[in-house]
């Protein structure tokens, strides 16, 4: 049986260019903002608190 390959993350998803304007392109950029926001919090904090 031939052994297959994981993807990356790299080649799993490819940029797309995206026009970020009007309230689509806030939601987008809040959603992002959001998630960054959430994964960093500790570091985020321990920034703050220097």
């Amino acid at each position: 049986m031939p052994q297959t390959k994981t993807k990356t993350v790299n080649e799993k998803y490819k940029p797309v260019a995206m026009e970020l304007k009007g309230e689509a392109g806030k939601r987008v950029l809040n959603t992002a903002v959001r998630e960054v926001m959430k994964q960093h919090a500790k570091e985020i904090k321990a920034l703050a608190d220097k």
